[in-house]
């Protein structure tokens, strides 16, 4: 069956449609990928010594006061290189997710429902190219951003497709960029609107996690059990509130393919 471009609203609650039918078999995976992700965090916090700073703060903000410039200048850095250690990790635990949701979601659309065991072997065998296609990306960005701004944030939106391309169609990472470039290229403002629409539902979707973990993270004095549970607890409904976003972008991606081309469902098995 051919695939038909759909307007904008379609899209979005077709999105919600697909999510509905695959949020079973993205549990697990949200679960085991950001349980890992919440477990290395906090051995990142642990042995750094982050973790006391933190609580520092938390508990007397004002013993700040007393630290010299160079102490304070330590501290700063030794925050800076735990958050770069720890938004490392979680990128590549929303990636993995990723392409996931991206595999099962394909699937479903091309009338061929896979197990979650499956979309997991797919993910790992393509995260290595998702890994070097981000750096590349990345990097691009970043001397774009340098430039002049402007550049960088359309590479953004123009790469926002690679991981979809890399999950379902196995493309390389140099080519898997070429790919979103392509298909973004004469939508980049309703591509830009749907992921940043999307992404604000799942920070919404977020905010009311936190409301519920927060309780729990602020039991005893911020290490004990209780506090451990609330931040896995946390970021196991993160890593869902991720896997439901990557599922509303790869409609998107599979919209944007059959405005170019011919699009069978059974091409995207």
């Amino acid at each position: 069956m051919e695939i038909q471009p759909r307007p904008f609203g379609e899209v979005l609650s077709e999105g919600m449609a697909l999510l509905a039918r695959v949020w079973r078999r993205l549990l697990a995976p949200a679960f085991w990928s950001f349980t890992v992700l919440g477990g290395l965090t906090i051995v990142t916090l642990m042995t750094t010594g982050a973790n006391d700073v933190v609580q520092l703060i938390m508990t007397d903000p004002l013993a700040l006061e007393a630290f010299s410039d160079e102490e304070l200048w330590d501290i700063a850095v030794q925050l800076g290189q735990t958050a770069l250690v720890a938004g490392v990790l979680q990128l590549l635990a929303v990636g993995f997710l990723s392409l996931v949701a991206h595999t099962l979601v394909a699937a479903e659309m091309g009338g061929s429902p896979i197990r979650t065991g499956t979309a997991v072997s797919v993910a790992l065998r393509r995260f290595p190219t998702l890994v070097l296609a981000g750096i590349l990306a990345g990097i691009l960005v970043i001397l774009g951003l340098v430039a002049l701004v402007v550049p960088g944030l359309w590479l953004a939106g123009a790469f926002t497709m690679t991981w979809p391309a890399i999950a379902v169609e196995g493309t390389g990472p140099i080519e898997s960029l070429r790919r979103s470039f392509r298909l973004v290229r004469g939508r980049w403002w309703p591509t830009v609107g749907f992921v940043l629409l999307v992404g604000l539902m799942g920070s919404a979707a977020a905010q009311l996690v936190q409301l519920v973990a927060l309780p729990a993270l602020a039991a005893g004095d911020g290490v004990g059990f209780g506090a451990g549970l609330g931040f896995v607890f946390l970021m196991v409904l993160q890593g869902f509130v991720v896997a439901a976003i990557a599922v509303m972008t790869t409609r998107w991606y599979v919209d944007l393919r059959a405005r170019q081309e011919r699009l069978l469902s059974s091409d995207l098995t």
